[in-house]
């Protein structure tokens, strides 16, 4: 099978890192440069291999995780001097505040064979290293302490879909002829997703095609109720009962723990807006949409509820990654966190997407999808527009779109929203936009972001904003 891989965001070089007595290492590792030296240095090609290490780049930072460790992606760009042949390799660093535990847990990884069941192509370094400098544990992709299912998935283990999947060609005799899987986005331990391309060719006529679906390995089994809820959902949209559509799962194996799901058709509200030409369309299309999710009971769908407690620990948590990365907005960042536990209250709860942001919306015509599913819960609704409305206005993945502009379509997409709900909904926004916010601004840190200090601070600034 062949392996492809995403091109990395711009590397971020010169970028002050907050100091941290239980984790002096953070200096070092939060340099790309000095982690481009470490890593030519400590990692070691699989049998027979010779690479390049060309550059490093932060791509996820998950800093004291529970206060005993950080997870921190990176994406390295791989030279092969002898073919030529260049991809985008991640590894996962891993560090423990205490003494002697990354060793330790190093030593346990190494009792078994990392590389079983992961397909050969895959193997590039050893898959397990540790930076004696740093007491840190490096894990190469694809292999996840956490998330063994995941060997199995790239090494073939969804070939038997595949009839499943030509179904839905003209009838011919079609047959593949080649596969691609393209990791599109990696988070340690936690799960994985996939781009799952075939090539295929009608061997009676000569006529060429190709498939695409996207993967999901979970490290739990959440990815089986998302099935079961896509599959509840879609059965609504073909009968015409829903103002928005959802993508189509595949199967789901409980296996593998993992969730196939066709390709959304339609472009991503992300990709529009960074097109530059007029977003009102779109983003009223999908204002409607979101209202439209917001005042379904989701039919059959069995979704659980999430109160108001949950989404104020999960703000105190984002405010406290703030606090830690810029502690000059500490202050500010404790006033709003504050402030938007005492105004709201708990409402009766409605349909939430619970991760909704331009790229989880597709727009086909006049056709709204949704897309990653995994977080809908029951929840207050106005939740949903004040997380499009952050993501939109802070410019997360959206750097080619001019403030102004930004905030402009944010707003267009809020009134639109208001438009189409109870009109009593409207009151709340301006809380759940300060607490979105900070959220906002503790993702564009965890991403490393270029310029992520200037990103945080304007992301907080326009928190205090929405406070009135």
């Amino acid at each position: 099978m062949r392996v492809t891989s995403q091109a990395p965001r711009p590397a971020v070089h010169g970028v002050g890192f907050p100091a941290d007595p239980d984790f002096p290492q953070l200096a070092i590792a939060s340099d790309p440069e000095r982690m481009l030296e470490l890593f030519r240095r400590h990692l070691e090609p699989a049998a027979g291999k010779r690479y390049r290490i060309q550059d490093c780049i932060p791509l996820r930072f998950r800093c004291r995780q529970s206060t005993a460790r950080c997870v921190l992606q990176y994406t390295l760009h791989v030279l092969e001097p002898g073919t030529g042949r260049s991809w985008d390799q991640g590894v996962t660093g891993l560090l423990y505040a205490q003494k002697g535990a990354a060793e330790r847990l190093w030593r346990e990884m190494q009792a078994t064979d990392p590389s079983h069941g992961i397909p050969d192509d895959w193997l590039t370094f050893r898959l397990v290293g540790f930076i004696p400098d740093l007491e840190m544990v490096v894990q190469v992709f694809p292999y996840d302490r956490k998330l063994r299912n995941l060997g199995p998935v790239l090494g073939g283990a969804l070939r038997d879909l595949e009839p499943q999947l030509l179904a839905r060609l003209a009838p011919g005799e079609w047959c593949v002829t080649q596969r691609t899987m393209e990791p599109t986005r990696y988070r340690t331990e936690l799960g994985a997703a996939l781009k799952y391309t075939l090539q295929v060719r009608d061997g009676g006529v000569g006529r060429a095609a190709t498939l695409r679906c996207f993967v999901k390995v979970y490290r739990n089994d959440h990815g089986e109720h998302t099935f079961e809820l896509l599959k509840s959902l879609g059965e609504r949209v073909e009968r015409g009962e829903t103002r928005y559509s959802v993508v189509r799962p595949v199967a789901y194996r409980k296996e593998l723990r993992t969730l196939v799901l066709e390709e959304a058709p339609g472009t991503a509200l992300q990709q529009l807006l960074r097109q530059g030409h007029d977003p009102a369309g779109p983003l009223r299309l999908t204002a409607r949409a979101v209202a439209a999710f917001n005042q379904d009971d989701l039919g059959n769908g069995d979704v659980s509820r999430s109160p108001l407690a949950v989404q104020l620990e999960e703000l105190r948590r984002g405010a406290s990654i703030v606090e830690w990365a810029r502690p000059q907005l500490a202050t500010e960042v404790r006033a709003i966190t504050a402030a938007v536990a005492a105004g709201l209250e708990e409402v009766p709860p409605a349909a939430i997407h619970g991760d909704l942001k331009p790229d989880h919306v597709f727009l086909a015509g006049d056709e709204v999808i949704f897309i990653d599913l995994d977080s809908v819960v029951l929840g207050d609704p106005v939740r949903d527009p004040a997380h499009m409305f952050a993501y939109v206005a802070g410019r997360v993945g959206l750097d080619a779109v001019p403030v102004e502009d930004a905030r402009a379509a944010a707003r267009l997409f809020a009134a639109e929203y208001f438009d189409h709900v109870p009109a009593a909904w409207r009151r709340r926004f301006g809380l759940h936009c300060a607490g979105a916010l900070v959220e906002v601004a503790s993702a564009i840190f965890r991403r490393q972001e270029a310029h992520w200090p200037e990103k945080v601070a304007a992301a907080v600034a326009a928190a205090r904003d929405c406070m009135g």
